[in-house]
């Protein structure tokens, strides 16, 4: 199983939070394929999980396509990766901020 687990920063507006809401979802609803996202607890606490390939592959071109976009990047506190393969869970936010060699 693959999944991407995103928190936002609590001190947002409204209005931001919608917004990024729908980026967010936008992001999983991508030209590879589309996830929804799981219900939480949590306004500012996104889960997307998948267990196909094309899951795979929409999840990863939906973090792609918000690591550009400077709202996100702003208002993210923890974007995660995790699937069952322990050695491929990773903090997202950690993996954007490398430089591409």
């Amino acid at each position: 199983m693959y999944k991407v687990i995103i928190e936002l920063k609590k001190d947002i507006s409204d209005e931001t939070l919608k917004e990024l809401t729908e980026i967010i979802n936008k992001a999983f609803d991508n030209r590879v394929g589309k996830v929804v996202g799981t219900q939480t607890n949590s306004p500012y606490c996104f889960e997307f999980s998948g267990e196909t390939e094309a899951e795979y592959g929409c999840m990863h071109w939906g973090l792609m396509l918000l690591k550009d976009n400077v709202t996100f990047r702003q208002w993210v506190a923890v974007c995660r990766w995790e699937e069952d393969n322990l050695r491929e869970c990773c903090d997202v936010l950690e993996i954007f901020a490398k430089p591409i060699r």
